[in-house]
């Protein structure tokens, strides 16, 4: 038997009932309904509109969500159209002025693994070279659940996906610099260095490459941790890539 879908139709009335503040539901008429199943299956569609009825689902209950037969791996999807979306500047800021960003970081906190390291990796699409999108995700805190997830997540995909947003949050971006010094973040390079990943840590090793050069003062406390010895013996990694960006370090 094929797998039902997402009951849409029925999202479209919660969403619609509890827009407006009243939570009362109310009768869809057929220009509503109409609208948005064409939003939602349609090949060709409006980008501002398509990301307004994201914004929707993000921002409706996960409960409600599941009600309607939304799956994680529906909303993992959802996300990946978002990142297509956004990979334009110009969309990747609309998405704070429809609301939408406040809802995706919130999805930071997601329960399920996959939701989490897809969140991430829009966010890094937003901000990346993106000055405006930059200072709107600092401003929404949103610094704080990516540095959680870098730190402390159980799944290691989350903590490399948390990393990449980081690097795109914080380059050509100063106060994001200093936001990511204070919030202890050389320590989380250091665990990120420490891993079994090598992913993981050629991605650290490329953002302390970047934060050194921006930072010459840094070597001391990076010194101070012990980065010297943990480089040094990243120098001898099989991994080629790895090798290169530790030699680059010594």
């Amino acid at each position: 038997m094929a797998k039902e879908g997402p009951n849409w139709d029925g999202l479209l009335k919660w969403s619609i009932a509890h827009s407006d503040g009243t939570g009362n539901p109310r009768n869809l008429s057929e220009e509503d309904r109409k609208w948005f199943m064409e939003a939602m299956q349609a090949q060709t569609i409006d980008v501002v509109k398509r990301m307004k009825e994201i914004t929707l689902v993000m921002q409706t209950p996960d409960t409600v969500l599941e009600e309607q037969g939304v799956t994680a791996t529906d909303l993992e999807d959802m996300l990946d159209e978002l990142q297509e979306h956004v990979e334009s500047i110009d969309m990747a800021n609309d998405l704070n002025s429809i609301g939408g960003l406040s809802p995706l970081l919130k999805y930071l906190r997601n329960s399920h693994a996959n939701i989490r390291a897809k969140a991430a990796e829009v966010v890094s699409t937003i901000v990346q070279n993106n000055p405006t999108s930059q200072q709107l995700v600092m401003d929404a805190n949103g610094m704080e659940p990516l540095l959680s997830n870098l730190t402390s997540d159980d799944d290691v995909n989350v903590r490399i996906k948390s990393l990449g947003a980081i690097s795109s949050l914080i380059m050509h971006n100063k106060p994001g610099i200093a936001a990511f010094r204070l919030a202890n973040g050389y320590a989380a390079l250091k665990d990120a260095l420490c891993s079994e990943s090598v992913r993981f840590q050629r991605k650290a090793l490329n953002l302390i490459q970047y934060l050194i050069q921006e930072n010459p003062n840094d070597r001391h406390v990076i010194t101070k941790l012990g980065f010297p010895r943990i480089v040094t013996h990243l120098a001898t990694n099989e991994d080629p890539e790895v090798r290169e960006a530790a030699l680059c370090g010594i």
